[in-house]
Formats: C-alpha cells, structure tokens, sequence
C-alpha cells in the first residue's frame, strides 16, 4: 500500500522541522507511485489537487506552492529576518546565477550558506550532500524535477543535514528568466497559471492535457481499491 501524507496548511513552525516536503499535483503524482518516498511529506500543488484531496479527506486542504504566488517569500523572507542559512540546488549555471543575483536583489540579507546546478551524477551528488552539510544551512531548496528532487532531499537528510528541505520544480529556471514575477498578478489571481505555463512552456503542454487525467484516473482507481492510505498532518 502507498502512503501519502498531505500538510493541509503551510505554517512557520514547519522551518523548525527536520523534514523533506515537496509539492504535489496530478502531474508530479506518477512519480510517487513510482518511488513511493514515505519519509517526505506533500503540499497540494494546484487547485485541482487541492480541491480533490479534501473531498477524499473531508478536511480543508489549501493549494500551496514553492513560488512567488504561494510561499517561496514567506519562507525566505522568514529566514531574512531569523537569520536562517538556505542553500540552493536546480536549474542550469547560467540560470542558477541569474536566480541567485535576483534573489540577493529582492532580500539583501539573505544569508545564502551554497548553491549549486542541477546538472550532477551520482559521484558529484554526494559531494554536493556533503558541501549542505559543512555549510550549515537551514533551509534547503531543491529544484531537478518530480522524482530526482524528492529522493535528493531524503538523501540530504540521511546524510546528516539537520534543517528543512523543499522541493521547488522550475521555481530558479522560471524566476531567473522573469523580467518581475514569472506568473502576472492577474493571471494568479484569475487561477489561470496552468494555461499561462503552458503559453509560456509548451514542453508542459503534455503535462496538463494528457498527464493530469491519466494520473486523476490512476489515484482515484488507487484509492477506491484502498492501495493509497491518506493521512493529512497540519
């Protein structure tokens, strides 16, 4: 049986933790089912996820997610004021640079503790693992993609890093080639980003169409034959 635990709410108690989250939708989903992480805990990704696990739940679940329409500023304006180191892991060098140059332009006493690409092999994983580790960060954020992100975070932890970790999808690749904010404040607040993301991205284009269905069919199939245990934390 597949456990998936879902955190209804985001709370500033969860940058205490020493816990793996990602964020999860009817896309990245294929993946869980795929490895099944039990040890990381899940955000609904998406109004659609959101909405459909608490009609399974009967519990309040909101959409979260690591962007700058949810909360990627509460967490790193958190740890601005608390003084919390973050590191960073994702996206090409070039768009790597251009994410930390802007990240150090919107909060100027950022203690940024590493960063590395998101673009490394086995051998090099555990060397950056282990660079998370000496720097004494706080908050690690994880952007390579459903699946290699979720077993990334786990294996940073079990190597001994002793802070939070989430993951963040696109978040560095789409923030370092925004001009502002990569979703407009009209499109965010009209819910349309899954259709500004694939105008923007059409590689998603298959994700949102084919995925999206196919996955909703599968948890619900799943979940009706009772091989998905549901349990909602705050």
């Amino acid at each position: 049986m597949f456990k998936l635990e879902i955190v209804g709410h985001y709370s500033a108690k969860l940058l205490e933790a020493n816990q793996a989250y990602s964020f999860i939708n009817f896309a990245s989903i294929g993946s869980f089912f795929e490895q099944n992480p039990s040890t990381v805990a899940y955000f609904c990704d998406g109004m659609l996820m959101s909405t459909f696990m608490s009609r399974v739940t009967g519990r309040t679940i909101g959409r979260v997610s690591f962007d700058f329409t949810s909360i990627a500023d509460v967490v790193l304006r958190s740890a601005e004021q608390q003084g919390k180191r973050v590191y960073f892991v994702g996206a090409r060098q070039a768009e790597l640079d251009l994410f930390i140059s802007k990240i150090k332009t919107l909060y100027p006493q950022l203690s940024i503790a590493g960063y590395h690409n998101g673009y490394f092999d086995a051998a090099q994983a555990e060397g950056i693992r282990a660079d998370i580790c000496r720097s004494a960060a706080d908050i690690l954020i994880v952007g390579l993609g459903a699946g290699l992100q979720e077993q990334f975070e786990q294996d940073a932890l079990r190597a001994g890093f002793r802070g939070v970790a989430f993951t963040c999808g696109g978040f560095i690749r789409q923030e370092a080639l925004a001009t502002r904010q990569y979703y407009p404040a009209l499109i965010n607040r009209l819910h349309l980003r899954a259709f500004y993301r694939m105008y923007r991205e059409p590689h998603t284009i298959k994700r949102y169409l084919i995925d999206y269905p196919t996955n909703f069919l599968h948890l619900l199939n799943m979940i009706v034959r009772h091989k998905v245990a549901i349990s909602v934390g705050e």
